[in-house]
């Protein structure tokens, strides 16, 4: 989405600045020894190539530059945790200033949340691979914290949150999932719980398919509805063979799934050109 590109880069030195104060307030190890001036050029790199991969629409640039970063880092001893740690604060920035200058353009914010989405998944995963190439076995323990960062549900609109998956979805994922959603239900006093299944290629074993369900069924006991959108061609054929029975609206992608949301409490939702 142009508009999204255009956006991005028109706020993209305020974000930085942004960005570079929350990070000294959250007072990371490495970012700690870093000058303003050191932060602030590692911030706008990583935003500029944030930029190219979401004006590309697949993640690319960002990626090569977590793998160059995760190989000189790892030597140093830098903890992984606290880059990607830095990139989801810089992410967050971003979405909280769209939040502010576009408040009812949510086209824009859930163009940027499933660019966030995408960017966030791929670029951990790249890092945790990178730095278990680069020392082995540091990082392995904490791969599974690596992608929960990625893991995030987005009040998207009072009443409506939203939760894109990208990745395989194990057993133990899925129940951190199932976690996070309902807590962020309760928290938010959401009507509908919004679960994008696009980025998911396969469920692969029948307890992951199991909670899938079993979450549904636990956002409609909180008195929320739940609604699945993108799910794909194998995950529907996993979850059929099954035997698995999914009594909630199923939608194609997750913009049909916001407009019904936003039927459901009387908006609509239309575009902004």
């Amino acid at each position: 989405m142009q508009r999204l590109v255009d956006a991005f880069r028109a706020r993209l030195n305020d974000n930085v600045a942004e960005s570079a104060a929350r990070i000294r307030r959250a007072k990371l190890p490495f970012y700690e020894g870093l000058t303003d001036a050191q932060l602030s050029a590692t911030l706008a790199r990583a935003f500029e190539a944030a930029a190219a991969d979401v004006a590309r629409g697949e993640p690319h640039a960002l990626l090569q530059r977590m793998r160059d970063i995760a190989v000189v880092r790892s030597q140093r001893g830098v903890a992984v945790m606290d880059v990607v740690t830095g990139l989801n604060i810089g992410f967050q920035a971003v979405s909280d200033d769209l939040a502010a200058l576009h408040p009812d353009d949510l086209e824009l914010r859930l163009a940027w949340e499933q660019a966030r989405a995408k960017i966030a998944y791929a670029g951990a995963a790249v890092l945790a691979d990178t730095y278990l190439e680069a020392r082995e076995a540091v990082v392995r323990a904490k791969s599974e914290a690596l992608v929960q960062l990625s893991l995030r549900v987005l009040p998207l609109y009072p009443g409506v949150v939203v939760l894109p998956l990208l990745g395989e979805l194990g057993a133990e994922r899925a129940q951190q999932i199932t976690e996070a959603l309902l807590a962020a239900v309760a928290h938010h006093s959401a009507s509908y719980a919004l679960i994008d299944l696009s980025g998911v290629p396969t469920l692969d074993t029948d307890e992951a398919v199991q909670l899938l369900a079993r979450a549904t069924q636990a956002i409609e006991l909180l008195g929320a509805t739940p609604i699945l959108v993108g799910i794909q061609p194998a995950v529907a054929q996993s979850m059929s063979t099954r035997g698995v029975s999914v009594r909630v609206p199923t939608l194609a992608d997750l913009a049909s799934g916001l407009r019904h949301a936003l039927r459901g409490l009387g908006v609509e939702l239309t575009s902004k050109r």
